[in-house]
Formats: structure tokens, sequence, C-alpha cells
């Protein structure tokens, strides 16, 4: 494998041209807003009561910046950010952080003092912990979003909070099950019957899942209810669905905890399954429903989505 240097990073970071032409906006007709703006009327439409302490609002970029167009995505990737640019748009909303954390601080985290935990605090407190080297990935996003005057904000769990659920129902669309919805429930899809392994390849086609794919159960259990977890999602979320449904559809849950659960429930005897199609993949179509709901939010403003995409692939066996 050959890893490019810092400097080769940051020519590449540097570069819009890099990325594919994702689409072309058309030019927009109606008085322009500012980003401040659009995040005002972001809250006063979206349905329910914002919450100071929540992750969303912006993280990158001057409030006052006039928009010339809006991507939305479930991650702002590096790819994705250049996409943006490449086709005319300065704000980015996403689902998920920009800096690989959830503060979504632009710089590395501090690193940590050594230390024994559970131990008492030492008597003379240590010295501020040195601020970490810079990290050439950082400055590479960092630069990029700073020459192109780029805004980017997060927009995850006031989203994921609306009624019905837009996660789920981007999700049940993008793989063709809208009309089999059970009872008026976003979560929940009766299918025609399929194997557990015909479902698998379904949803990796449909979804564009390159490798993110696992399966708890038997590739040849009959499955027909179906319930969906977009995104990740607690243990809660799989205990109260399970029980109703066939096979579950989700983003990405803790490893010792619902696919434990699910994998107990198999062995038991239960023709269950769960299947995890990766965070990003599950987000991806509900942030293109996102994507539809503010074009009604600012007419004449071009609005598009752009797919992060898969971040995973499968080896040959």
């Amino acid at each position: 494998m050959t890893y490019l240097s810092r400097r080769e990073f940051a020519t590449l970071a540097a570069s819009a041209a890099v990325a594919p032409l994702a689409f072309r906006m058309e030019p927009a007709h109606a008085a322009t807003i500012t980003a401040q703006e659009l995040i005002d009327r972001i809250k006063a439409q979206i349905g329910v009561p914002w919450k100071p302490d929540s992750v969303d609002g912006l993280k990158v970029g001057d409030s006052a910046t006039p928009v010339t167009g809006i991507v939305t995505t479930a991650l702002p990737s590096l790819a994705v950010l250049q996409q943006a640019v490449k086709a005319g748009a300065n704000v980015v909303i996403a689902s998920q952080p920009t800096f690989y954390a959830k503060a979504d601080a632009r710089t590395p985290p501090p690193r940590r003092g050594p230390g024994v935990p559970g131990a008492p605090p030492p008597a003379t407190p240590p010295p501020p912990a040195a601020p970490p080297p810079p990290d050439a990935v950082f400055t590479a996003k960092n630069t990029f979003i700073d020459q192109h005057k780029l805004v980017v904000i997060r927009l995850s769990d006031h989203w994921r909070l609306r009624e019905p659920d837009p996660l789920a129902l981007g999700l049940a669309a993008a793989i063709g099950w809208s009309a089999f919805q059970a009872a008026g429930d976003p979560k929940r899809y009766e299918i025609p019957a399929q194997t557990v392994a015909a479902l698998v390849g379904t949803l990796g086609k449909k979804l564009g899942a390159t490798g993110g794919l696992r399966v708890v159960g038997d590739p040849q259990t009959s499955v027909k209810r179906i319930g969906l977890l977009p995104g990740s999602t607690p243990i809660k979320a799989s205990l109260d669905l399970l029980p109703a449904v066939d096979a579950i559809v989700a983003g990405e849950v803790r490893e010792w905890e619902s696919v434990e659960y699910a994998r107990d429930v198999v062995a038991s005897g239960a023709k269950k399954a769960l299947i995890l199609v990766g965070r990003i993949v599950s987000e991806e179509p509900g942030m293109q429903a996102c994507a539809a709901w503010l074009k009604t939010l600012v007419p004449g403003v071009p609005v598009r989505h752009i797919a992060a995409g898969d971040p995973y692939w499968r080896p040959a066996r």
C-alpha cells in the first residue's frame, strides 16, 4: 500500500478537481439568504422543539456566509466536500461529524496523560496536557474548508426526531418497500416472503453496500416481517422491535448488546435475523429525503444530495 506524504495529501485536498462532478447546480432565482437564516428556518420548521444541548447546529464556517447552494449527506468526507465545491455549493448539511468525533473539534483531541483508572487524584495537579502535534488529515480538511469558505451544519438529533421517522421512510424508499409499510409504522414492513440470503443480496444492491453487510441468523430462514433501525440504535430498540418481526435491518449497533442478544435469540431456535448495513449506508436515504425537505424551506436555492458511500470494501475469500 502506498501512503501519501503530508504535502501530497494537502495538495490533494486543495484541489476540488480530483472529485467527479456529482450534479450541476441550476441558477437560483430567489433572494440570497445567509447560513444563519438557513439555520433559523430549519429550527422554525423542523417540527420538534430545538434542544440547546444537541449535536446539531453550525460546526464550521461563518454564519453570515451567503448561501450559493446546499448539499446534504450522511457524512461530510473530503470527497463529498470536493464534489459540493465542484458543483457550486458552499453549505453542507450532514447527519454525522466532519472531524471524526462527537465534539466535531477542528483539531485532534489532546493526548491523555498517564494514570490509573479509578485512582484518587494526585495531591499536586499534573501540568496541562501538551497539545497534540499537527495532523496532516485535519490540516488538509481544514485548509480545504477555509479555502472555499464552506459552511458545515450538522442536522442529526432533530432530523431523526421528526414524525414520521424520515430516516426509516428514506431507507424503505431506497430499498423499494414504501408500499409494504405495516400498520402505518415507518419502522415495520411486510414484504414478499424470501430467505435471509436473498434479502441480504437485495439490500446490498439497492443500498450500494460494498462491504458493510453483516448478518446474524440462518441464511435459509424465510422472512416476511421486517423492522428498520437506521443509524445507530441502542439495545432497547432491538428489544422492542425484534419480537414483532422476522428480521431487523439496522445501521449500526453495539456488538456486545443487540448482536449478542440476536445471536442468543437465534440459538434458542427462533427463526429471526439481524442484518447490519452500516451506519452511513443506512442514513444516506434519510439525508436524501432531507434535501427534498430543504427545498421547501429555501425556494430557488439549489439543494442536492451527495452520498458519502459505504466506507468499507469486502476482501475476496
